[in-house]
């Protein structure tokens, strides 16, 4: 299996915010809101090593669903196919990129409050998963893992 080609985000200081895709030929990268919140400018970094800086204005904040879609020019990564299917059941395995692509199983779906800079945003079906300890700590805010798409293991 060939894991889906990822840019990674960070501010300005080079600090790690998190991960991405790209999800169409124009270079919109979707990630978490939490790796873009409250920042003036980001910095998007493709696997080849090529970067393109992202003011504000071009970032489209959806903090209601964690989300965010920034938009790049000429970063050069192929887009990731995205489906509409339902939340995998519980039990299923998952693959994310956290510290690398690491298998996750699906716990179930839970309600979860999201504090932006903005204020809390209620998540009514966040995806539970078990993954081990280091792939946690990827998951964290800085750990930059956060906004990696999860990827069904079985395709």
């Amino acid at each position: 299996m060939v894991d889906p080609p990822l840019v990674r985000i960070s501010d300005l200081a080079g600090r790690p915010r998190g991960a991405g895709f790209v999800a169409d030929d124009r270079g919109t990268v979707v990630t978490s809101h939490e790796a873009v919140d409250g920042l003036g400018h980001v910095v998007v970094h493709a696997p080849d090593g090529g970067t393109c800086l992202v003011s504000a204005d071009g970032v489209v904040p959806l903090p209601g669903a964690d989300l965010a879609l920034v938009r790049t020019d000429g970063l050069d990564v192929a887009p990731l196919a995205v489906a509409a299917l339902p939340p995998p059941e519980q039990g299923a395995y998952v693959r994310i990129p956290a510290g690398g692509w690491r298998e996750a199983r699906v716990l179930g779906q839970t309600s979860v409050t999201y504090t932006a800079t903005d204020g809390l945003h209620l998540l009514d079906h966040a995806v539970e998963l078990a993954v081990g300890t280091a792939g946690a700590d990827a998951l964290r805010v800085g750990g930059g893992a956060a906004g990696g798409p999860v990827v069904d293991a079985a395709t």
